[in-house]
């Protein structure tokens, strides 16, 4: 069971997703964060919390003027618990991104190895489009660390930070990404990852 449900979590952390929030979801810090997360001087609150079984966990993190549904920038933080290898789950996400350039073009990726400290941190973006528009275009930095500071327990830590832009505003979008994308990638890579606790 324990193997099923890492394999289960494992396919859900490699999803691209444009799907709305499930407002079933809950607002608890089941990693004992403190808030909010500030970066480039943005203040992120925590905005949703999920624990859907035994070995997986995720929280997303918006400023305090957006919504989940439209947000411009997000940051999360998700765990699995049980003996997953970091290679493993990202080349299931570039797999992923490999077909998905089947249906989307403008996917595009690259994986950037941290060799002294083990990490991995894939740049990425993806869109989605209505008709001959793009209704969606997001831009993402994942990094992937070893759990740590948690007594018993092996796992994954995913920390990323997400930006869309939407419908006319996508052309922009892609504008200044082409230009700040590797700026963004840096400090990203040079924030500290959050510690965190395990609360059930």
């Amino acid at each position: 069971m324990k193997l099923l449900s890492t394999l289960a979590v494992l396919a859900i952390l490699t999803l691209v997703s444009f799907k709305i929030k499930d407002n079933t979801l809950q607002v608890k810090d089941y990693f004992a964060i403190p808030g909010p997360i500030t970066y480039n001087k943005t203040p992120f609150n925590l905005s949703w919390s999920d624990h859907p079984n035994d070995t997986y966990y995720r929280q997303g993190y918006i400023p305090a003027n957006e919504k989940e549904q439209t947000y411009t920038k997000m940051i999360s933080v998700e765990a699995v618990i049980g003996a997953v290898n970091i290679k493993d789950i990202v080349k299931a996400k570039t797999n992923e991104l490999d077909q998905r350039k089947q249906i989307d073009p403008l996917t595009n990726y690259q994986v950037i190895v941290n060799k002294a400290t083990g990490e991995y941190l894939l740049d990425f973006v993806v869109s989605q489009s209505i008709g001959d528009k793009k209704a969606v275009v997001e831009w993402n930095a994942y990094r992937y660390v070893t759990l740590k500071n948690i007594p018993g327990k092996k796992g994954i830590l995913l920390f990323s930070y997400s930006k869309r832009g939407y419908g006319n505003g996508t052309t922009n979008f892609l504008k200044s990404l082409k230009t700040e994308r590797s700026t963004e990638i840096n400090n990203f890579a040079a924030y500290k990852v959050p510690d965190v606790k395990l609360d059930r």
